[in-house]
């Protein structure tokens, strides 16, 4: 199983919302819309969208975002791991949230049968 570091960015600086994206601690502004370690060896494709979720009344929802896929650049690094690059264009669809059910949590034993 390979780790991937997945970096989805706007294709453009001046892509809608570029006012709310910043880099934390700087707050300096940047292209990035999401990031986040996949463990699967199927990476996004071109044509999928950017997954969002949200917290309301303590409930977390979720939907296929605004933003699209367009291109995907894999790089492999030294220690065995990836980084992807998908580029998305700004894309609205309807919002359609889902509520999301967690599943109980996973316990070392699980994670010791895993592997």
């Amino acid at each position: 199983m390979t780790k991937t570091w997945v970096i989805y960015k706007a294709s453009a600086d001046d892509a809608p919302g570029w006012q709310d994206r910043l880099l934390m601690p700087s707050n300096s502004l940047t292209s990035i819309l999401s990031e986040e370690f996949w463990y699967d060896e199927a990476l996004p494709q071109v044509g999928d969208r950017v997954y969002e979720s949200r917290r309301v009344e303590g409930e977390v929802e979720a939907r296929d975002g605004d933003w699209m896929v367009n291109e995907v650049e894999v790089s492999s690094r030294a220690d065995g791991s990836q980084v992807a690059i998908c580029t998305c264009a700004y894309s609205p669809i309807e919002a359609k949230w889902d509520e999301i059910h967690r599943g109980a949590p996973i316990t070392e034993a699980m994670l010791a049968h895993a592997q």
